[in-house]
């Protein structure tokens, strides 16, 4: 049986991702800063809010909610439409309640809550987290693998779509050692930088692995343009 796919809207890597993300995945989205890994995710809720009336829930933990606002609707991303199936949860909002779990349980408790509530409640369909590295050190995780596989199962059991921002390096070399949360993923997306001269960068995506799904593994210009991004063949060079 053929999975329904969530798109990105990314003119020209749906394409090459069979029509986009299957949904239910867990998916890793990893980069260096500066990547525009959240705009990316957030670009996928908000067109997908747009076209489809999803709901979408974007936990931030490295900014507020009004910071992350102000920056995505500099970029063109405010219509009011999509505002209303785009839920922003903020670390101020999360830290408000700290104070209480202390004594009923666990930092990753309260995340896991205010998560299943989005979806039961609001009816959340695409789960976006950034990020997955500042939730495993305020979760103190003490068995990463152990800890990582729990999670990303209990997220599976959501039943929703998930879009885990990271900014770990990850080996993709033959050789090289791939990190706990690549394996654990169902799918990984990797945004870079590459150098095409001496005073040149181009923005590069690749979709570095994705289950049940043919896909192209090498890796594309990004480039945002009129209020989305799309994707081109990279241009070769340097570095």
């Amino acid at each position: 049986m053929e999975k329904k796919r969530l798109r990105t809207y990314v003119a020209g890597f749906d394409e090459s991702l069979g029509g986009g993300v299957p949904e239910g995945y867990v998916v890793l989205v990893s980069g260096a800063p500066g990547t525009m890994k959240s705009s990316f995710c957030y670009a996928i809720a908000y067109h997908t809010a747009l076209a489809k009336g999803v709901k979408s829930a974007y936990v931030t933990l490295e900014q507020s909610k009004e910071l992350l606002t102000e920056q995505m609707q500099s970029m063109g991303m405010d219509d009011p439409k999509a505002q209303e199936h785009l839920t922003i949860l903020d670390m101020g909002t999360i830290r408000k309640n700290l104070s209480f779990l202390q004594a009923k349980g666990s930092w990753l408790d309260l995340f896991k809550m205010y998560a299943s509530n989005l979806v039961r409640a609001e009816g959340v369909r695409l789960l976006i987290l950034d990020s997955l590295d500042v939730l495993e050190v305020m979760a103190r995780f003490e068995d990463p693998r152990t800890d990582l596989y729990y999670l990303f199962e209990w997220l599976r059991g959501l039943g929703v779509t998930s879009l885990l921002i990271g900014e770990k390096p990850l080996d993709f070399s033959p050789t090289g050692q791939m990190r706990d949360e690549a394996y654990l993923a169902d799918g990984i997306v990797h945004l870079g930088l590459h150098h095409t001269s001496d005073v040149s960068v181009q923005r590069r995506i690749r979709c570095v692995k994705m289950r049940s799904t043919k896909h192209e593994t090498g890796y594309f210009a990004l480039v945002w343009e009129d209020g989305r991004f799309e994707v081109t063949r990279a241009i070769s060079g340097i570095g």
